[in-house]
């Protein structure tokens, strides 16, 4: 069996970077389709019965989730620990591995 030469670092950041690349390519065609759009009136589209339905409020969606994402960090940045309280984490980096020599 071939051994990937891909090591496991590179391979996580492509997969971070293909993730982030998926969830950032709807919110890019909403806010370009949101500035396309005026602001004044929505537009009416048709169903296939021929009822006028509006259009949805994207914008307004943006805004009510970039309040609660700002009011839970509030939240979550006012919470105040007891003093001698353990730290939720520690960073300790790894050490990086060497490559071993060839003996020839």
């Amino acid at each position: 069996m071939k051994r990937s030469t891909r090591s496991r670092r590179a391979f996580l950041r492509l997969l971070a970077t293909g993730s982030a690349v998926t969830l950032a390519t709807p919110v890019a065609v909403l806010a370009a389709e949101a500035r396309k759009a005026p602001a004044a009136a929505p537009r009416q589209r048709r169903t296939r019965t021929g009822e006028a339905v509006a259009r949805s409020a994207v914008p307004e969606e943006i805004e009510k989730q970039k309040k609660s994402t700002a009011e839970s960090l509030g939240r979550i940045r006012g919470y105040a620990l007891p003093p001698g309280s353990p730290p939720s984490f520690t960073f300790r980096p790894l050490t990086p591995i060497k490559p071993r020599r060839s003996r020839g």
